[in-house]
């Protein structure tokens, strides 16, 4: 979603589909994934450049797609002047999304927020889960826990996140359906270990703002991680987290977002 779809909405939409998509390093579980949408922007079958050997004429070619910055539009520098507003618009119409605002529910007629949990199974899951899930329980929510196999399916899910009012999830690609979030929801993003707080907020925190929506941003301590199980407290990993990062991208991987 983050750069493949909003991009191309941003180039393509302003033809109304009368636009041939032509890709290379064609994915097709990527162009199935988002088919419903691809089939908005163009009116024509997705050509796979890489399999393709016919010879085709085109009047005019755009090749690319216009990035603005990470999961956002900015409207000075798109040629239609698009917002990401404008793009959850689109993808409402797309998914027949019916909440539009997420409005405050009258406590007294017995109605409760809804609140969604991204739960991820291998990296970035949740230690305590059931225990956050009767937390919220507790305190007022109707909470929906959404597992993997529900979150690939695109039509299904997105239907799941507009009916909710909070989405929490730790930072991660299962954030990106805040897309379907209706207006002043709240997205709850849980920072892993590491000083990953600027790059959580600029892939989420920032997005949300542009969305109209509310965001709260917690960072794990130490005492959360899972890695006090495989580090001692006096190791870099929690001493010196820098240290850690200046060795890559691969390496801040390896620990961070992938080894807790």
């Amino acid at each position: 979603m983050t750069d493949g779809i909003i991009p191309l909405f941003n180039t393509v939409r302003e033809y109304d589909g009368r636009v041939q998509l032509v890709i290379t390093d064609y994915n097709r579980k990527w162009v199935d994934k988002f088919q419903r949408i691809l089939a908005v922007l163009s009116r024509y079958p997705v050509i796979n450049l890489d399999a393709d050997d016919k010879v085709r004429c085109f009047p005019s070619v755009h090749v690319g797609t216009e990035v603005h910055k990470e999961m956002g539009i900015i409207p000075a520098l798109s040629r239609k002047g698009y917002t990401m507003t404008d793009f959850r618009n689109f993808l409402r119409s797309i998914y027949s999304l019916k909440r539009e605002w997420s409005t405050p529910v009258n406590r007294t007629s017995g109605d409760r927020p809804r609140l969604l949990m991204i739960l991820r199974r291998n990296s970035r899951a949740f230690a305590n889960e059931a225990e956050a899930v009767a937390a919220a329980t507790e305190v007022g929510f109707e909470v929906v826990s959404a597992e993997p196999h529900v979150v690939s399916d695109m039509a299904r899910f997105a239907e799941v996140v507009n009916s909710c009012d909070v989405m929490v999830g730790v930072h991660g690609a299962g954030l990106t359906n805040l897309v379907f979030l209706p207006r002043n929801a709240t997205l709850v993003q849980v920072v892993p270990w590491g000083d990953m707080s600027w790059g959580s907020n600029a892939a989420f925190g920032a997005p949300s703002a542009d969305m109209g929506l509310r965001y709260v941003q917690y960072e794990t301590t130490p005492e959360e991680t899972t890695l006090k199980y495989k580090y001692p407290r006096d190791h870099a990993v929690f001493t010196d987290v820098a240290s850690i990062n200046r060795q890559g991208y691969g390496m801040t991987w390896e620990l961070f977002l992938n080894g807790q």
